[in-house]
């Protein structure tokens, strides 16, 4: 409907919004795909140590959720959004819905950026989601919500994030055992 403001959340907007809407849909997005190619340096890792944390990259799809934005809260929410999503390219896409097609903001990846790391190795990934822990969290833990977001959502998240959330815990078990004596 004209006049309505949509955000698609793919990471952790699905379950980490932080701005006031009124409703909410899972919703898919055709023509991008979630990747773990931005290093996260404050939220969900630091500087010393990045973790790793979900951006879009073109090609094939993504479920995730689309939030509809309170009235009169689009300019507020838009003006947080620019600030917590700056690694990223802020874009409209169509979205489908189960109620039909919106439009809707989302956060793509930005090449240029210095964090964006693009695509890497499973071992990589693994080591980078293992070590990050920041402000709002480990990586770990943006990986292990960003699942359970979609399992809620009743969807079945990628083969990728299912082998990543393993590979991580065999990084986690090989550090505990590298530190016992």
């Amino acid at each position: 409907m004209a006049g309505q403001h949509w955000v698609f959340g793919y990471g952790s907007l699905m379950w980490q919004p932080d701005f006031p809407y009124v409703e909410r849909r899972a919703a898919l997005l055709r023509g991008w795909h979630r990747a773990h190619a931005l290093y996260s340096t404050l939220a969900w890792g630091s500087v010393e140590q990045p973790g790793l944390i979900l951006t879009l990259v073109p090609g094939g799809e993504c479920l995730g959720c689309a939030f509809r934005i309170a009235p009169g809260y689009w300019w507020r929410t838009r003006g947080y959004l620019r600030q917590r999503e700056v690694a990223y390219r802020h874009i409209d896409v169509p979205l489908q819905t189960r109620q039909g097609p919106i439009r809707a903001l989302t956060f793509a990846a930005d090449p240029r950026h210095p964090r964006y790391i693009g695509k890497q190795s499973l071992e990589r990934s693994a080591l980078l989601v293992a070590q990050g822990e920041g402000r709002k969290g480990t990586s770990r833990g943006y990986l292990a919500g960003t699942l359970a977001a979609l399992a809620a959502m009743g969807g079945r998240p990628e083969p990728g994030l299912q082998r990543l959330q393993a590979a991580v815990g065999s990084v986690m078990r090989r550090s505990a055992g590298q530190t016992q004596v």
